[in-house]
């Protein structure tokens, strides 16, 4: 069905964006780093990538249009399931990283208290968009995510990209 996807299609499309981080970033810079994408005692905290300086959550979803996607919802469909937040909500990351897959440019979003109250009061003024339902092992989900201007983020991102 064309509104369903494959988890496991989901995770493989996020794999380019670590490995950019790694190789552009942590590995550019010589900074020393465990990778836990496949820990599930980190993957419950979304966390991609431990260093001494600083935890880190990568997402794959940045289009070089000055915007980046939050998700607010893991499944906010109660159709399949009891309503639970989404790795905004539970991420424990130092850092979250918005990467573009087509330019390597990525947006650096310090994860801190200030900057999630600051995001609770600019949300309202964007959609809440739901995704497509995402399938694993016959269980079903919806998540739900708003696209956001970083022009609305200002002293609060940073732009990296190795030259």
């Amino acid at each position: 069905m064309q509104n369903e996807v494959d988890f496991q299609e989901t995770i493989k499309m996020g794999k380019p964006g670590e490995i950019i981080f790694r190789d552009d970033f942590l590995n550019f810079l010589g900074i020393k780093y465990i990778d836990v994408t496949g820990c599930q005692k980190y993957q419950v905290v979304d966390t991609d990538y431990l260093t001494k300086i600083g935890t880190y959550e990568i997402k794959t979803n940045y289009k070089d249009n000055h915007q980046i996607i939050i998700e607010e919802y893991t499944n906010y469909n109660k159709q399949f399931g009891p309503v639970s937040f989404g790795w905004f909500y539970k991420s424990k990351s130092d850092l979250l990283i918005f990467i573009s897959k087509t330019t390597r440019t990525m947006v650096f979003v310090p994860f801190t208290q200030q900057f999630k109250e600051f995001y609770e009061q600019k949300k309202t003024n964007y959609r809440l968009i739901p995704n497509k339902i995402t399938i694993n092992e016959g269980k079903k989900w919806q998540s739900a995510f708003r696209v956001i201007l970083l022009d609305d983020f200002n002293g609060f991102y940073s732009m990296y990209k190795k030259l």
